[in-house]
C-alpha cells in the first residue's frame, strides 16, 4: 500500500544555513534520539538549463508535521520568506522561457514627463502591442516577457527626483534598433541577454531587486512553467546525516543522481530549531 506523505513548508522550518562545529552535533543528536518517523524527499525543478535539487524529511502522520508558531514570527522573518519565494519565482520564470538569444531593454521618459504607476503601466502595454504588431508583421513567434515598472510612491516622489519611474522588460529576441524605435517616450536601451553558470539569475533578481524605490512586476500568459518532479526516496535518517556533513562529497552525490548530466554550481544545507533532519538544497547547470 502507497502511503502519502505529507508535504509542508519545509524552507519556513529549515532556516539556518549557518552552524558552528557544536551546533551541528547536538542537532545530531537531537536527530538520532527522535521517534518521530519519516523519509527524504527528493525534489527537482528544472528551468531550462538549470536544475535545483532539494532533499528534505516528510511524515506519514498530519500531527507529525514541524510547524512554527505563526503568532510569533516577527513580520520581518515573513517578509524576507515571501521576498525569497518571490525572487525564486521569477529567476525559474525567466531562466525557463528565456536565453541568449533574448532581449532586455530599460525604458525610460523624458525630463518633462513624469507619469504615474496607472499612466506608465497603460505606456507599457502601448508599446508591447506595438512590439507584437511588428512581430507578425515580420513572421516572428509570439512576444513572452516579463516587464518590471520602477517607481517611488507619490509621498517618497515628492522629496526626490533622483528615481524616476522607468521600466525594464525581458522580452524574445528580435531587432534591438527596432525594439528601441517602438518605445516613444524617452530614452531606451537593449541589450542581448549573457547567461552565466546560473542561467539568467543575475538579471532575474536585478528585476526585482531595489534598496530604493518600489517594483511591480507582470509577465505575459503564454510563459512555459518549470518543471517540477517528485519522489520519496530510501535515504534514511543516517544517510542524511552523513550527507549533510559531508559538503566535500555534495558534487560527486547530486552529479551522479543526475546520471552527469548537470554539474553543480553549489550546495547548501540547512536546519531547524524546532525539528531534527537536515534540507539540502543544489543548484545545478546542463552540461553542454
Amino acid at each position: 500500500m502507497l502511503v502519502k506523505y505529507k508535504d509542508y513548508d519545509y524552507e519556513e522550518i529549515y532556516d539556518i544555513s549557518v552552524l558552528g562545529k557544536e551546533e551541528q552535533e547536538e542537532r545530531i543528536e537531537r536527530l538520532r534520539r527522535g521517534k518521530v518517523k519519516y523519509k527524504y524527499k527528493l525534489k527537482t525543478i528544472v528551468s531550462g538549463k538549470m536544475v535545483e535539487s532539494e532533499l528534505y524529511p516528510v511524515y506519514e502522520k498530519s500531527c507529525e508535521v514541524p510547524r512554527k508558531d505563526k503568532e510569533k514570527e516577527s513580520k520581518e522573518s515573513m517578509k524576507n520568506l515571501n521576498d525569497k519565494n518571490a525572487r525564486k519565482q521569477i529567476v525559474r520564470l525567466v531562466n525557463t522561457n528565456f536565453s541568449e538569444k533574448d532581449l532586455m531593454v530599460t525604458l525610460t521618459y523624458t525630463d518633462r514627463t513624469y507619469p504615474t504607476e496607472k499612466r506608465a503601466k497603460q505606456d507599457m502595454q502601448n508599446y508591447i502591442r506595438r512590439v507584437k504588431t511588428y512581430r507578425k508583421k515580420h513572421g516572428l513567434p509570439d512576444m513572452k516577457y516579463i516587464y518590471v515598472i520602477e517607481f517611488l510612491e507619490p509621498e517618497e516622489a515628492a522629496r526626490t527626483r533622483k528615481i524616476r519611474i522607468h521600466h525594464h522588460i525581458i522580452m524574445s529576441g528580435m531587432d534591438r534598433d527596432a525594439a528601441e524605435d517602438l518605445w516613444k517616450k524617452g530614452r531606451v536601451e537593449a541589450k542581448r541577454l549573457q547567461p552565466d553558470d546560473f542561467g539568467l539569475e543575475g538579471i532575474a533578481t536585478y528585476l526585482i531587486k531595489g534598496k530604493k524605490g518600489k517594483k511591480r512586476w507582470y509577465s505575459s500568459r503564454n510563459l512555459k512553467k518549470p518543471k517540477v518532479y517528485e519522489a520519496v526516496t530510501r535515504v534514511t535518517k543516517r544517510k542524511a546525516e552523513k550527507m549533510a556533513l559531508q559538503p566535500d562529497k555534495w558534487r560527486e552525490m547530486f552529479e551522479k543522481l543526475y546520471r552527469d548530466k548537470y554539474i553543480m554550481n553549489d550546495c547548501e544545507v540547512f536546519y531547524s530549531d524546532i525539528v531534527g533532519g537536515f534540507y539540502l538544497r543544489a543548484r545545478m547547470r546542463l552540461l553542454i
